[in-house]
């Protein structure tokens, strides 16, 4: 169901794999300088299924802090909805 990173084949840049997707832009004055992006996608057999990538090799701690604020801030998104 989920597939790593993978690391075939060399990187490309993020519009050659996100084709036909958009993302709001980050702030005035701000620089991107890393990204973990969650992927729905549809397999070679028409399946749903997810993936992620990442930029370069982030600090796994790192990443899982902000991962753990996003989803603390999604459940209380959803609990704010079905109050």
């Amino acid at each position: 169901m989920e597939r790593h990173s993978g690391a075939r084949g060399p990187r490309v840049p993020i519009h050659d794999v996100l084709r036909g997707l958009e993302i709001h832009p980050l702030e005035p004055g701000d620089t991107a300088i890393e990204a973990f992006v969650l992927v729905k996608l549809i397999d070679a057999q028409g399946n749903a299924s997810w993936a992620f990538r990442t930029t370069n090799r982030l600090n796994r701690e790192e990443l899982l802090g902000a991962l753990t604020v996003q989803v603390d801030i999604l459940r209380k998104e959803l609990r704010d909805l079905w109050s």
